[in-house]
């Protein structure tokens, strides 16, 4: 799967180190200070664990370790944890975090290759079906108690003659990937009720990717595009796109949003000290921005907050049989 990728202007030309990406967000003092002293938890006293570690690939490396660099940081100081990737390099020296495909992460995880990753919603069925756990932890707010999330949003250009989700029977609209839970499982599971049933009264487009699904509406390639609101929100952000050239025609009731996994042979004991220190992280500045209103990770009870994402997997198994969206994940990934 390849994704269009695009760095932060500090990103540039730039070779970050784990230490230092700490160091790079807006508090910067406070993080040189805190890597020079190790953390004062219950855990210092025990013995140093290895966790390795694998993540989405919706990022670059060097952007994923500038917004998820920190919370490494936090985790091996609080929980005397030696953060690894998948080769057994340390993430104190290097940078060379796993980005991997849907499928390859959830092969990592089922077979121990990975231990920690962050997990797209849509993906958690089929981890959970396998027996590994439920996922632990989610971006929230603190004050409130709520949980980040998302929607499903159907677009179009803002200057196209659609203005309707039935204005776009017979045309194109372009999904993500075969196994995103946003961009084609929701879809699938909540586009016929608003008179849209995908393959039948209109074509499924798969572009392999959120940005390239919003990009080739924009450019003319697709007439229209089924996109997760948050991730559509974070190329605003960033100054990928102005919002004002997109037209929303829909929206779904929310969705959980990405969530953090631990796998399933991850001791007790080690599981114990990355809840504890996942909870306890306070999040960096480029990660506030990247999740406005969110501060902190907040426990996950996987019933409540999995109720609509485990409705659209079993909608979505019963009219497409799991070997069939295997078999086309295998021609898009």
């Amino acid at each position: 799967m390849r994704f269009d990728t695009r760095f932060y202007a500090l990103l540039s030309g730039t070779a970050l180190m784990l230490g230092p990406v700490a160091a790079q967000t807006d508090r910067a003092a406070p993080a040189r200070a805190t890597a020079a002293t190790p953390a004062a938890t219950s855990f210092a006293g025990s013995p140093r664990e290895k966790l390795m570690v694998a993540m989405p690939k919706t990022y670059a490396k060097s952007e994923t370790m500038l917004l998820w660099g920190d919370y490494f940081n936090h985790l091996a100081r609080c929980g005397n944890i030696d953060l690894q990737n998948l080769q057994g390099e340390s993430l104190e020296k290097s940078t060379n975090i796993d980005a991997l495909g849907e499928k390859e992460l959830i092969d990592s995880l089922l077979s121990g290759k990975a231990q920690l990753a962050q997990v797209n919603p849509g993906l958690v069925p089929q981890l959970v079906g396998a027996g590994q756990p439920a996922p632990f932890g989610v971006p929230g707010n603190k004050a409130s108690g709520k949980r980040n999330s998302y929607t499903l949003i159907l677009i179009s250009r803002v200057d196209s003659p659609f203005t309707k989700p039935q204005d776009l029977v017979g045309k194109k609209i372009a999904h993500s990937t075969p196994t995103s839970n946003s961009d084609n499982l929701a879809p699938r599971a909540l586009f016929p009720a608003i008179g849209l049933v995908p393959d039948q009264n209109y074509e499924v487009v798969f572009s392999n990717g959120h940005e390239r699904s919003v990009t080739g509406v924009m450019h003319g390639f697709y007439p229209a595009a089924a996109v997760a609101s948050d991730l559509y929100q974070r190329m605003v952000v960033k100054g990928d796109m102005k919002g004002s050239s997109i037209r929303t025609l829909w929206e779904s009731p929310p969705f959980m949003t990405e969530t953090w996994t631990l796998g399933k042979d991850v001791s007790p004991e080690l599981q114990a000290r990355v809840k504890k220190c996942s909870y306890s992280y306070s999040f960096s500045p480029k990660l506030r921005q990247l999740l406005p209103c969110n501060g902190i990770f907040l426990p996950i009870n996987f019933e409540r907050d999995f109720a609509t994402v485990m409705e659209v997997y079993t909608k979505t198994q019963k009219a497409q049989p799991s070997s069939q969206a295997f078999e086309r994940a295998a021609t898009t990934l």
